[in-house]
């Protein structure tokens, strides 16, 4: 998994941190398409309604980002699961991601060394990972933390909001969405 892989930033609003790790083996800029990994059932209807909303969320998130949803051969897998009680992680500090896409239009086997530290997430942190699905291997992966303390609890608006912060991280669009969209205008 990529907790063992990278850590770009790690930033705190009020008692809630948020962050993202890459990959630099990431190919960013030719994913077109995604699909949910399935999550194994859980026991409470409570939690099933929080992961459904989640979904639903992050769905609509990669759409605006020109992302198309697709059961065949996807370029993305999507995971995302919420750590209810604290959660110490590894990460790793790196440059800004959006800088680092900038001057790193394709992946290569050549980077920088990974430089790794440790981050304590406080109850509810909701983490999304990306994986590149033909080489079976994370990509990049969004945390915030303070999103539900207690599995029974709903807000939709809440959860809304916490997508929205891990996908603020990740600005990259669909090859070739914003050409398209642009001629169209």
């Amino acid at each position: 998994m990529l907790l063992a892989g990278t850590l770009s930033s790690c930033l705190g609003f009020g008692n809630h941190k948020f962050g993202s790790d890459y990959s630099y083996s990431g190919a960013f800029h030719k994913y077109k398409t995604f699909n949910f990994i399935t999550h194994a059932s859980e026991n409470d209807s409570a939690t099933l309604q929080n992961y459904e909303v989640i979904k639903k969320y992050i769905r609509e998130r990669l759409e605006m980002q020109g992302y198309e949803y697709s059961e065949q051969k996807p370029d993305l897998l999507v995971s995302y699961y919420i750590y209810y009680n604290d959660l110490n992680m590894k990460g790793y500090e790196q440059e800004e991601f959006d800088i680092w896409l900038v001057n790193n239009e394709e992946p290569t086997a050549e980077h920088e060394a990974y430089r790794p530290i440790k981050v304590y997430m406080t109850q509810g942190t909701l983490l999304v990972t990306l994986l590149d699905h033909k080489k079976q291997n994370a990509v990049w992966q969004g945390y915030t933390s303070g999103v539900m303390a207690d599995p029974s609890s709903e807000s939709t608006a809440y959860l809304n909001r916490a997508v929205r912060t891990i996908f603020d991280q990740y600005r990259v669009f669909r090859k070739g969405y914003l050409r398209d969209h642009s001629n169209s205008n």
